[in-house]
């Protein structure tokens, strides 16, 4: 309502998304009101995440175990990171099939991917690291390129259409938008509170003040991360999977906010080490690892928790040790990556499914 009447979202204490953003939810409001476009998106993102599992699973078929199979699925049913996308409406569903799609088109449909690829960066840039992944590797860096390119010129007209709606040619300036994007990540409002899982925002629980240089220090390592994994990867003509779960899994990390939602993110990462696992016989103690992810994740069914009325200090308590989630996983896949380098071959059975 806000971008549509003022072309100034940004002054709502709760809008931290990309300008482009404000184009379809501008475009809603003129489409319906606020209580039926809340239902059909909720709708929306159950079908969404519903023909994601069928599509993946199906897939997936007489390559695992039944009971692996099954048991796979119905934890990725329960996912509570996407629990909380459905129920508090959020487009990270939508966004992270786009780059999907855009990945899996890689080498085949080269405009198609940057086109899908860069349309979810300008809607909502979750998955921010993976045009960057695509440029270190020579197979996928046309698309890399491109796929900035449409997210930027995207953005440039989401800043154009709310110049036009607030009648002000000087909202045209990204600048001016992105430095109120950064203020608000830092922010008591978003800073240091518990559902902030970002790195900053520990930082700060552990009384470490937000700022720039520490901003800029973090961002710095998770792109160090991100390279030594994406150049680790071998060049095929295929999507390598570990690149795509790189992405996912890395770039909620990269900005001051990240919402339990966000680690929807994390699913391909999580479903391509039961699957290696399980093919290479990996040890027991990374099986161990990676249930205990899984399990940080579920620590928290925000807000299924407020409706039930969960009392404050265990939701406190669930976000303080969900928190921890990520940096288990992305420990536990290290740790599986240097043991494959030291033992390649631990079993017979194809590693990764074709895309």
């Amino acid at each position: 309502l806000e971008a549509w009447a003022t072309g100034h979202p940004q002054r709502l204490a709760s809008w931290t998304a990309m300008p482009f953003l404000a184009v379809p939810m501008a475009t809603i409001t003129r489409l319906a009101s606020e209580e039926t476009a809340a239902r059909f998106f909720m709708a929306a993102n159950v079908m969404l995440w519903a023909a994601l599992l069928m599509v993946v699973w199906g897939r997936l078929d007489g390559r695992l175990p039944s009971r692996w199979w099954w048991g796979s699925l119905v934890a990725a049913a329960v996912f509570a990171p996407a629990i909380a996308t459905i129920f508090w409406l959020q487009f990270n569903l939508i966004v992270f099939v786009l780059a999907l799609g855009g990945f899996v088109l890689i080498g085949r449909h080269g405009g198609w991917a940057a086109l899908l690829i860069g349309l979810s960066i300008a809607l909502k840039p979750i998955l921010v690291l993976l045009p960057l992944v695509l440029l270190i590797r020579a197979r996928s860096r046309w698309v890399g390129v491109w796929s900035i390119a449409v997210a930027g010129g995207l953005s440039i007209a989401g800043l154009v259409f709310l110049a036009w709606r607030a009648s002000d040619l000087s909202l045209i300036n990204p600048m001016l938008y992105f430095a109120e994007f950064l203020n608000k990540g830092g922010g008591a409002m978003f800073g240091c509170v518990p559902e902030n899982y970002s790195p900053a925002a520990l930082l700060c629980r552990l009384g470490l003040p937000t700022s720039a240089a520490i901003d800029f220090s973090l961002a710095a390592c998770v792109l160090v991360i991100a390279w030594l994994l994406a150049r680790g990867v071998p060049e095929t003509n295929e999507p390598n999977w570990q690149v795509f779960a790189a992405a996912c899994l890395l770039s909620p990390m990269l900005g001051p906010i990240e919402w339990l939602s966000y680690w929807v993110l994390s699913a391909p990462l999580l479903l391509l080490l039961v699957y290696e696992f399980w093919s290479r016989h990996a040890p027991a103690r990374l099986w161990i690892g990676l249930a205990v992810a899984y399990a940080l994740m579920e620590l928290v069914w925000d807000p299924l928790e407020s409706l039930a009325r969960t009392p404050v200090p265990i939701v406190v308590v669930s976000y303080t040790i969900g928190q921890f989630a990520q940096y288990v996983l992305l420990l536990v896949w290290v740790r599986w990556l240097l043991l494959r380098r030291t033992k390649p071959v631990f079993s017979t059975v194809p590693a990764v499914p074709a895309v």
